[in-house]
């Protein structure tokens, strides 16, 4: 997956979107749970679908992969 891939192709949704950036950095869900200060298990939920990150969680993500907020969002 490349960068401008993930930037144009507005059917991502939030979950998708996160390991797609993921995956682009060549990071684990244990490198970026640990920047985060969560559990593995949660961040997979983020990537799954399964769970939500708090407000706070998402501003630290968006800072993490260097997007916006509304991008992780929106895809915007």
């Amino acid at each position: 997956v490349k960068r401008r891939d993930i930037m144009n192709d507005e059917t991502y949704e939030f979950s998708q979107r996160l390991r797609a950036l993921r995956k682009l950095k060549n990071q684990t869900q244990q490198q970026v749970s640990d920047f985060l200060h969560l559990n593995r298990s949660t961040y997979a939920y983020y990537e799954s679908g399964k769970a939500s990150p708090s407000l706070q969680t998402l501003v630290l993500l968006s800072e993490y992969y260097e997007v916006s907020t509304d991008f992780l969002l929106k895809g915007d």
